[in-house]
């Protein structure tokens, strides 16, 4: 009787645990983790979060390798400060399929020199074999007023 009670417990969470997968937090979540692993310079703990056909936009366009590359010779020289998603806005296109748009200021510090400045990001993350990675991921530079 008690294995019948946990078969159907199971059976009854299973289904809410799905659903907490396909939440804007979740997506939300999986994008700081990647500014936390960008701002330690993890390049390993990145690559688990881009696809292998992972594009970035910004000035130029940029495939994985080129972006874990950057990461690298960025933090040979420059620290990132903690980059806050403002105003974040998820979409789920399909349960598989969500975009996250949001603000942020970017601050960089190159060796006595720190910039700063406001950022538009989109992302589109893209769930495969049950784990939520990045596909795209645009940036805007707005310019200083």
């Amino acid at each position: 009787m008690r294995q019948l009670w946990v078969i159907t417990l199971l059976l009854i969470a299973a289904p809410l645990l799905a659903q907490t997968v396909n939440t804007p937090d979740a997506i939300i979540a999986q994008e700081t983790a990647f500014w936390q692993s960008y701002r330690d310079g993890n390049t390993v703990d990145i690559s688990k979060l881009l696809l292998p056909d992972f594009i970035n936009v910004e000035q130029q366009i940029w495939n994985r390798d080129q972006v874990l590359n950057f990461v690298k010779q960025f933090h040979a020289h420059c620290t990132l400060a903690p980059v806050k998603l403002v105003d974040p806005h998820v979409t789920f296109l399909t349960p598989d399929i969500a975009t996250l748009v949001y603000h942020a200021t970017e601050t960089p510090t190159c060796g006595t020199r720190t910039l700063s400045g406001d950022t538009n990001i989109s992302t589109v993350w893209v769930r495969r074999d049950g784990r939520w990675q990045m596909h795209l991921h645009t940036e805007y530079a707005i310019p200083p007023k």
